[in-house]
């Protein structure tokens, strides 16, 4: 790059509320307001609306509150270039089924000097962008100051498996720079696959990109920040931090500049999944603005463990109570070690018994249909009688309820419709069995919170005498391997790898016949938090009736 002026750019990585404009247009304002001395104020994708906004984008009070604050925006801007993502709509659009655009204006001395369009329109997972947009394909670099800058928004540079080549387009039209305004969603080992995208981008191109991301929770969607730049070369000059909010003002010099070394990059799964969770778990109960704390049912196992463990960090201790229901199934380990648990924590723990409820539903059971063999319909009936008393706590005192379920359960249907799967939240239900015991022993690193019976003992559903997991499931060990490869696979696939393996292919049958079974119950379960690339959730699309052969 020639020699030119340097350039001070303040990069708002900022957590936005879908829908409150005004609220957002705020932020915004505080941050010009503040940053008066820099050349450049760029926030993330879609910031001025939030994102997804999804069907809302059709209702007129938001397409009118979303103008109105572009214009205060635009009043209020001064010298310093602003990059605001929002969107635009334009009645010159050719789809008329898609009239808006996920724009970027470039706003300065009281102008809007610039829109900048979305050219890639990602439909896959969590996107659903070519529902609402039209696409452009305009290549040409914004001037800011002696600088030629090259914006792209998020699917922009993601372009292998297409035929546009946004940031080559750009370098051709002469960009010094490339600053990447982003909504883009968290998942495991999300920030490796960034910096590898933009790192042979900016080395292919010879230019420095700055990668400035969003932060925040929105349904199931965890935004982690964790925003960067890189030189020509591909290495990282700058960093922001993860799952924070964070205003940094960057020196363009120092950005571009050849380095060896940088701050230490190295990333903690473990880490990084609790505070996706909690993130997710904070935004939820404190952008809905309608609860007064979260309740949930303990078992003594290691799922509602967990569960309680993220509640209490997430939104402190004296906003959390964990009800125990036992029966006379319930251990006295399971009791003693749910107590040990609420202690270790400082969150409130109830013991409720439903045995009393569950003898007189058995006792009226038996008047109308006579004695019968105690089977699943009993064990299910446990599980429903205790949602029952949590959506009463959660009525009664306005308490969020949370659900335990995980990943494993809920891909094999392990789980009960109107019992365990209740809340209005649910917390590991991205998390295979075997992840939540390595997340665990994690946080028992150094003091022990979770007790360590807990993760000893073999997992129990304590529905009837002497009951264990195994019973009915494979071991998670085992479960998890299978259907991990589903999931991420689909049903048929690697079947001889896993047998290669030692995995018995009666089992793997057993464990695809009762993932393809249990639809119905995950078209009805209450909203996770992704933390993995293949989530049950809104970016899953498969039919409940279907009729497919195995064998």
């Amino acid at each position: 790059m020639k020699k030119k002026s340097n350039l001070k750019i303040c990069l708002a990585q900022l957590n936005p509320i879908v829908g409150d404009i005004e609220y957002n247009r705020k932020k915004v304002i505080n941050t010009i307001q503040k940053h008066q001395d820099v050349d450049l104020i760029v926030f993330p994708e879609m910031f001025l609306v939030g994102y997804p906004l999804m069907d809302h984008i059709y209702d007129p009070i938001i397409k009118k509150r979303n103008k109105e604050a572009i214009e205060k925006i635009r009043k209020k801007s001064s010298n310093s270039a602003i990059i605001l993502g929002t969107f635009t709509e334009s009645l010159n659009v050719k789809d008329k089924l898609h009239p808006f655009y996920n724009s970027a204006l470039l706003i300065q001395e009281k102008k809007i000097k610039a829109i900048i369009n979305k050219r890639l329109l990602p439909d896959y997972d969590v996107f659903n962008e070519r529902r609402y947009f039209s696409f452009d394909n305009e290549f040409s670099p914004i001037k800011i100051n002696d600088y030629d800058v090259g914006i792209l928004i998020c699917e922009d540079l993601w372009d292998e498996n297409y035929d546009i080549k946004v940031a080559k387009g750009l370098h051709d039209n002469g960009a010094d720079i490339l600053i990447v305004i982003n909504a883009s969603p968290y998942h495991m080992n999300k920030f490796e696959l960034r910096r590898k995208i933009v790192s042979n981008k900016a080395r292919k191109l010879s230019l420095p990109i700055i990668y400035l991301n969003m932060v925040g929770g929105l349904d199931e969607i965890v935004y982690d920040g964790s925003s960067f730049a890189v030189n020509e070369y591909g290495e990282i000059t700058f960093k922001m931090n993860s799952f924070e909010e964070q205003v940094k003002v960057v020196d363009m010099m120092k950005l571009t500049q050849k380095s060896g070394s940088h701050t230490n990059l190295e990333k903690n799964w473990r880490k990084d999944v609790l505070n996706a969770l909690k993130l997710n778990l904070y935004d939820y109960y404190h952008k809905s603005g309608i609860f007064e704390g979260v309740v949930l049912g303990l078992s003594g196992g290691i799922d509602s463990a967990f569960t309680a463990y993220v509640c209490a960090k997430a939104l402190g201790s004296e906003k959390v109570t964990a009800i125990m229901m036992p029966t006379r199934f319930t251990s006295q380990e399971s009791i003693d070690d749910a107590k040990k648990l609420c202690s270790n924590l400082n969150i409130k723990y109830i013991v409720h018994s439903i045995d009393d409820l569950f003898e007189k539903y058995e006792n009226s059971i038996e008047d109308y249909l006579g004695t019968l063999k105690f089977d699943i319909a009993d064990e299910n009936l446990q599980a429903r009688i205790r949602a029952t008393l949590l959506m009463y706590y959660s009525n009664k005192f306005n308490w969020l309820l949370v659900s335990t379920g995980n990943k494993s359960e809920i891909g094999v249907g392990y789980c009960t419709l109107y019992g365990d799967t209740n809340g209005g939240k649910n917390i590991p239900g991205d998390l295979f069995k075997v992840q939540i015991y390595d997340i665990c022993e994690y946080i028992n690193k150094e003091i022990e919170i979770i007790p360590k019976n807990i993760i000893l003992r073999a997992p129990t559903a304590e529905l009837r005498e002497d009951q264990k997991d195994t019973d009915s499931l494979p071991p998670y060990e085992i479960l998890d391997k299978i259907l991990e490869n589903i999931i991420k696979k689909g049903i048929g696939s690697d079947v001889e790898n896993l047998t290669k393996q030692g995995i018995d292919i009666n089992t793997i049958k057993k464990i695809e016949q009762l993932y393809l079974s249990s639809e119905y119950k995950r078209r009805q379960l209450v909203q996770t938090i992704k933390v993995s690339e293949t989530a049950f959730g809104i970016g899953r699309k498969y039919p409940v009736l279907k009729r497919v052969n195995i064998e």
